[in-house]
This record gives C-alpha cells, sequence and structure tokens, in this order.
C-alpha cells in the first residue's frame, strides 16, 4: 500500500491494483491538479469523508470524473445526496454541476463496499465506521462523517477519521491512521488522548491546511511527544510525500 499526502486531508492511495482519492478539498486544488494525467486516468474511486469543503471541492472532483470516466465517488449518506443536486442558488456563476447518480455510491457506517479483484491481487475493501462529525460549537448543526478502512485481503489497513476524534473500535491498533493532527473542533489533548485511546501502529498527520507552517509543527511536535508506546507518529517527508506499507 502506498499512501501520498496531497495536502490538508486529500490522499492518493495506491493498493491491490487499485488507485483511490480521499477528500479532495479546496486546501488541495493544485496538489490534485498537478498530478500526471496517467495517474488522474487511473484513479477507481473517489472516497469522500463528509461535506465540508476542505474536503469536497466540488469543482475539483468534477475535474477528476471527467479525467477518470469510471471513477466512482463513494461518500457518506448526506454528502452523497448534497452531490447528486446541483450547486445551490448562491454558487458562484460556473459552479460544478451535479454529480450523476450512476457514479456516486452511498456508504453509511458499518457498511463495506469491495471492488472487483485485478491483477491478481485480492480485493480492494472500504468500510465506513463513525457516523458524525465532531462539535464544532452546539450552535452549529453537526454533520455527517465516516471515517474509512481500507484494506484488501491480508494486506494491511488503513484507518481514516475524517473530521472527528472519536475512538472507534475499527481504529483500534490498525496498521496506519491519518488522523487530524490540528483541528478548529479540537484542542491538542483531544488529539493525543485519541491516539491514546486507539493506539495505531502509525499515525499520519492530516488536515494541517488550517495551521501555518510554525504552528503545524507545535501540534505535530506534541502528537509525536506524548504518543503512545507502541504508535509511530511519521510526518511526511518531501518532494513525494508519500509513505509506503
Amino acid at each position: 500500500m502506498k499512501i501520498r499526502h496531497l495536502t490538508h486531508s486529500c490522499l492518493l492511495v495506491e493498493v491491490a491494483g487499485r488507485r483511490l482519492l480521499i477528500d479532495p478539498g479546496g486546501f488541495s486544488l493544485d496538489a490534485v491538479r498537478a498530478l500526471d494525467s496517467e495517474v488522474l486516468a487511473g484513479i477507481d474511486a473517489v472516497a469522500i469523508t463528509h461535506q465540508h469543503p476542505d474536503h469536497v471541492h466540488r469543482g475539483l472532483l468534477a475535474e477528476v470524473l471527467e479525467a477518470s470516466g469510471e471513477a466512482i465517488v463513494v461518500a457518506e449518506p448526506e454528502t452523497a445526496a448534497a452531490l447528486a443536486e446541483p450547486a445551490g442558488e448562491d454558487a458562484p456563476t460556473g459552479a460544478a454541476p451535479a454529480v450523476p447518480r450512476e457514479r456516486i455510491l452511498e456508504l453509511h457506517a458499518g457498511a463495506a463496499h469491495e471492488f472487483e479483484a485485478v491483477d491478481g491481487e485480492a480485493p480492494l475493501r472500504i468500510a465506513a465506521v463513525g457516523g458524525r462529525h465532531a462539535i464544532i460549537h452546539p450552535d452549529i448543526p453537526r454533520v455527517g462523517n465516516t471515517g474509512l478502512v481500507i484494506s484488501a485481503g491480508e494486506g494491511p489497513r488503513l484507518g481514516v477519521t475524517g473530521d472527528s476524534h472519536e475512538p472507534i473500535e475499527e481504529f483500534h491498533g490498525i496498521d496506519a491512521l491519518a488522523f487530524a493532527v490540528v483541528a478548529p473542533w479540537s484542542k491538542m489533548a483531544e488529539t493525543i488522548d485519541f491516539l491514546r485511546a486507539v493506539r495505531p501502529r502509525l499515525a499520519l498527520p492530516v488536515h494541517d491546511g488550517v495551521a501555518s507552517a510554525g504552528g503545524r509543527g507545535i501540534y505535530l511536535n506534541q502528537a509525536t511527544n506524548l504518543a503512545p508506546e507502541g504508535t509511530e507518529v511519521r510526518d511526511w517527508v518531501d518532494p513525494d510525500r508519500t509513505v509506503e506499507l
């Protein structure tokens, strides 16, 4: 499994002969558009944890789906419903159209989808876990948020939290976990307590587009220094920002 960080919470995952793009939001416009055309054309699915624009940019999603005519969108139910409808009246001129319903796969918490095996590999499996976004403020309605567990056969499992620090059972002891290292809805103690609760073998910091370069270092250092025994917090290394499991 190869995991590439494309800014903020956007990841490009290559596993079992498949290519999966996760949470292509507004912070990731340049990084996704800079991908080689062959890479974009080979994307099998775009997985979206929730509807917030830093996790899904409708215009960018339309570009990806145009580049890869076979790609489907795997999304939590509220996000799937929103993407299937045209952009609202307050959207800018030329806003991306609705995603064709036949290209959307709604995946609610507790459900899973298994892709057909290719090239003699084990089938790619995407499981949805959790269900609600973290509380930003009591006056702000919570939206749906499904974490993801990505696997193929007996190979390593990758967890993606989306915008939540809920210690979901499926994340406990997982091989790798992409976790929100900093977020407007969390404080440092909650991030550290979350890592201590689930104890992934490898913790990969994402959701960092909201922090300055210097501020990001503060959050990353604390998560690294206070992580539980047996958990390695590993930062992405330029230029390719790729981790292989």
